[in-house]
Formats: C-alpha cells, structure tokens, sequence
C-alpha cells in the first residue's frame, strides 16, 4: 500500500510475528537492514471508539498499553545494543491497537498512520493479542493489538 492518491490501493498482507517477546528480533532485523539510525513513531492507545468490541474493559486497554511500551523499549534496545541509533514518539490515539511505524524521513507520519490503521480495518483480522507485521512499501508497521 503506497500513500500516493494516484496510485490504487492495494491489500496488505500481514505476518503474524506471534508473540510480542517473538516479534522484538524479526522487527529490528529488518529496520537494522535501513541503515544507521531509526526514529519509531508509536501510536498508544488512550481509549476504544464505542463500536470496538476488541476491548471490553479499561483493563485490556491498560494490558495493551503496558505490552506495547514493554515492546517499544525492548526494540529500542535490541537496536541499541547493535549499534543503531534509535529514539521513538509516543502518540496517543484513540483506536484499539498500537502502531509502531519505523519510517524513512521526510515521510508524512499522519499519512502513514492513517494508511496503517485503513489496512488494519479493511483487513477485517481478529484483534486480540497479536502482533502484525506490515510492509507498507513506504515503511513497515508493526500492529500490536
């Protein structure tokens, strides 16, 4: 899926990395493949649009957020510890998922995001505990749901 509005939309495919403690190596394997430094931009959920029933309670979202930033800080230093200089942004957001986009510069993150969580939806995927991988053409996108 590209952010281009001239170019057609395309599905996305996803790949279930399993769980998250799985998906940290598989994810900095392919941003140490980018080069040397990386910013992640990461999307936490603040709360779920009333029509969500991925969450039923203020727990699961609590357990969402606390996952997703477990995750962001061990990806963080897993490409640390190989030498790549990483920083992430925090976003909050009020959607049922956490979206950690690793983007080259100059691309528009609002875009980007809003493509993400547009492939995520069209996909129609069972949103419970999971974590997605996306190549998005322009950057690729880990769903933590």
């Amino acid at each position: 899926m590209h952010l281009d509005a001239d170019r057609p939309t395309q599905a996305v495919e996803f790949n279930e990395l399993g769980n998250l403690d799985d998906a940290v190596e598989p994810f900095a394997k392919l941003i140490r493949k980018s080069g040397r430094s990386v910013r992640l931009h990461c999307t936490i959920p603040t709360g779920c649009p009333p029509s969500s029933a991925a969450y039923a309670d203020l727990h699961d979202l609590h357990d969402l957020r606390s996952r997703s930033l477990v995750f962001v800080h061990n990806l963080v230093e897993s490409l640390r510890a190989s030498g790549i200089a990483a920083s992430y942004r925090l976003q909050p957001a009020s959607c049922p998922m956490c979206l950690i986009c690793a983007l080259p510069s100059g691309l528009d993150v609002t875009k980007f995001r809003a493509a993400a969580f547009a492939a995520v939806q069209n996909a129609k995927l069972d949103l419970k505990e999971k974590a997605l991988l996306a190549d998005l053409e322009d950057g690729y996108a880990l769903i933590i749901t």
